[in-house]
């Protein structure tokens, strides 16, 4: 009996030898050194040490010595020593998020936020803005955007753009007397406000000695508001522009000069699908929305203050 059960082990083994054998392509076994193991013996011992060890665990934790305690100890271990691959995922997801965030704040540093940028800058962007948007975490940015909730808005804070493609934006740009300063978008939920510095574009050109600084501020303050199924949407109502005069000629005019500003009539209500930008990508500090009209993106890093 014991003869003819080695006798079926190892045809058995030769069949799986002979199988794997197959599997590699003739030009490799003439070419492999010699001093190479072949594939099919490496499979035929894979298989077999595995199942050796499959047997030996089960062997281990079904012996009639072993206590309940031993048995759950080992479970353990092979639990714990499963579970490194998924926290080393999310690191590494982290890091390329990271690496993502660093090569757009340098390439909107290097191209002027956008107001410089050649067309390939503009497609390399694309590219780096498309890879951050598809690692987008946040499935509920307009939450608490109407002010009446009380869960935080995680949209709530200061937000200084640092890319666009926005056209309503990059014209001012080519505007011959003034150069656009910083640009921030203030969330204090349900107030949403847009602020733009202008300076002097001779104040660009010339050594700071021989031109006093000058700084005006715009701001446009709108309302926002969530969309009815639309968790990533926040809408817009526009309600007031006001113009600061932030410092004139090196000497602060903010408490002197008066802001001129004046409320936008609010005539007929709005439908949905008008005044609204769809947050695309929210972390704690890199914001990526894109407005329904006239278009464009923005990219805004998060910053303690506005302050001019």
């Amino acid at each position: 009996m014991n003869v003819r059960r080695t006798a079926l082990l190892l045809a058995v083994v030769g069949s799986i030898r002979g199988f794997c054998d197959c599997l590699v392509p003739a030009s490799f076994s003439r070419t492999r050194s010699s001093n190479v193991p072949s594939l099919a013996f490496v499979g035929s011992a894979s298989i077999a040490g595995t199942a050796g060890a499959a047997t030996g665990m089960a062997a281990s934790r079904s012996k009639p010595g072993a206590s309940a305690s031993q048995l759950r100890s080992s479970m353990d271990e092979d639990v714990v020593s499963d579970s490194f691959a998924p926290a080393q995922a999310d690191d590494a997801t982290k890091a390329e998020t990271a690496l993502l965030k660093t090569k757009l704040l340098q390439m909107g540093a290097s191209y002027d936020r956008g107001f410089g940028a050649s067309p390939r800058a503009r497609s390399l962007m694309d590219t780096l803005i498309g890879d951050l948007e598809d690692r987008n975490l946040e499935t509920n940015a307009a939450q608490g955007i109407d002010g009446d909730s009380a869960t935080p808005s995680p949209l709530a804070g200061n937000w200084r753009m640092v890319w666009t493609t926005a056209s309503d934006v990059l014209v001012l740009g080519a505007n011959p007397l003034i150069s656009v300063g910083a640009i921030y978008q203030i969330f204090e939920p349900p107030i949403v406000t847009n602020i733009i510095d202008a300076i002097p574009r001779i104040q660009n050109l010339l050594p700071p000695a021989m031109v006093p600084s000058s700084l005006l501020r715009a701001k446009v303050q709108t309302r926002g508001s969530s969309r009815l199924g639309k968790p990533m949407r926040v809408g817009l109502d526009f309600e007031s522009v006001k113009l600061e005069p932030v410092e004139l000629l090196g000497q602060d005019t903010s408490g002197v000069l008066p802001p001129l500003g004046f409320d936008l009539p609010k005539l007929f209500e709005l439908p949905d699908d008008v005044g609204y930008f769809d947050v695309t990508f929210l972390d704690d500090d890199m914001l990526i929305i894109r407005q329904n009209a006239p278009g464009g993106l923005f990219v805004l890093s998060r910053v303690d203050d506005a302050s001019p």
